[in-house]
């Protein structure tokens, strides 16, 4: 009688990777500081260029635009060729705009160093499934939470690009300095990233083709619900970002220097404080649970942004919002290594969903302001979408037919995963 030869478990999940977790962290917050850099521009490039609040809302909606454009490939890359290769490359193109906003001249040349320099936002998808690729499920909600307080890196781009522009880079151009500043800094950060960090050792065990990553797109409702969770939570960040250092300039008079310096930065630092408090709930409680209580209150503080009563109440729910964001990001990303294995597609797609939401809400403000001459249906809009996550996280509606990975019988994962059942 043959005794059968056992394969070795190619699906054995490491057990972490510190140095890849706060590598990957810092370089996050890195691209998000160049992300950052024309949130906290724009108020000056109005008095500079005397640009109007809607061209340069439509400004800052490019950078998260271009973000979700890149995120999908570039997950699926990522899945395919490994974090450490595909983070590296990322920050080295990355310093091409930056390089290039230093000749920046007119609108449509900035708008046009704008988008690409969106490639900074999409260092979240990437750093993301390296760090999840070293980490037990049991362990990726906190792992991915400390790994999005790199979120913070908004408000570092910001305060520095701001402190720069006023208080070093004086002069008719000198402001131009930062441009090449930050380039040096990136390219540091890719050398930094090729050397010292490294893909999980199962990873050359795993052979995913593209087909089968494609697959996870047409596996049925809940890669497009969590995908649609992302697009709330995370997208708080990116619609904040993006757009409320000019709504509080235009709607509420806030100096530029402040608004930028000021209101805005610590919109950012809420997001990140909460994110690794998100994930470890998460970790230790049923996801749903957690959502349902942050979601439901993002409603109650998305209708009282709507009414615009004055600018202290409305700062109290912008960073209230920020607040429960961060978490709820956290708890969303916690879903994705639960339902899927490919963890770089889906999250991804998250990703360019929250970095689209971004784009979209910059727009609707933007148009909001335009066409009715203020901004409350543009936050309308956005309490509507809050609604609706909270009934998705509610009435868990897509989810309930669909079980974790963690409860499917062995042997099963990879195909169960690529169906979607």
């Amino acid at each position: 009688m043959k005794i059968p030869v056992i394969a070795a478990d190619v699906t054995v999940e490491p057990s972490g990777n510190s140095r890849v977790l706060w590598i990957s962290s810092l370089a996050f917050a890195l691209g998000f500081a160049v992300w950052g850099m024309f949130a906290a521009l724009a108020p000056f490039l109005i008095k500079w260029y005397d640009f109007s609040a809607t061209q340069v809302l439509i400004l800052t909606a490019m950078e998260p635009f271009f973000a979700a454009a890149v995120s999908i490939p570039l997950g699926i890359l990522t899945d395919k060729f490994g974090g450490r290769s595909v983070f590296t490359l990322l920050l080295l193109v990355l310093t091409l705009p930056l390089l290039l906003g230093y000749f920046a001249q007119g609108y449509y040349t900035f708008l046009l160093v704008g988008t690409l320099l969106g490639l900074g936002g999409a260092t979240f998808v990437v750093g993301n499934a390296h760090v999840s690729s070293w980490y037990p499920k049991s362990k990726q909600g906190t792992a991915l939470g400390i790994f999005g307080m790199g979120n913070v890196g908004i408000t570092v781009g910001m305060v520095t690009v701001t402190f720069l522009v006023t208080r070093v880079l004086s002069g008719p151009d000198g402001w131009r300095l930062i441009f090449p500043i930050f380039a040096s800094a990136t390219f540091l950060m890719a050398l930094v990233y090729w050397f010292f960090t490294s893909d999980p050792p199962n990873r050359k065990l795993k052979k995913t083709s593209l087909r089968e990553i494609f697959a996870v797109y047409r596996s049925g409702a809940v890669v497009w619900l969590v995908t649609y969770l992302y697009w709330v939570s995370f997208g708080t960040l990116t619609f904040f970002a993006s757009a409320m250092s000019i709504y509080l300039l235009d709607q509420w008079h806030v100096d530029a220097i402040r608004a930028s310096m000021v209101y805005t930065p610590p919109l950012v630092i809420c997001v990140a404080a909460t994110r690794p408090l998100g994930g470890w709930l998460a970790d230790r409680s049923d996801p749903f649970r957690i959502l349902r209580w942050l979601f439901g209150i993002m409603v109650v503080l998305a209708l009282l942004m709507t009414l615009q009563i004055s600018l202290p109440v409305q700062l109290v729910a912008m960073y209230g919002l920020a607040l429960m964001s961060g978490a709820a990001a956290a708890a969303v990303i916690k879903l994705i290594p639960m339902y899927f294995v490919h963890v770089g597609a889906v999250s991804g797609l998250a990703k360019a969903a929250g970095a689209a939401c971004g784009f979209a809400m910059t727009m609707i403000l933007a148009m909001s302001k335009q066409l009715l001459g203020d901004y409350t249906l543009g936050f309308a809009i956005w309490a509507l979408m809050n609604v609706a996550a909270f009934y998705i996280v509610l009435s868990r509606v897509g989810f309930r037919d669909t079980k974790p990975l963690i409860e499917r019988p062995s042997g099963t994962r990879e195909i169960l995963t690529a169906s979607g059942a």
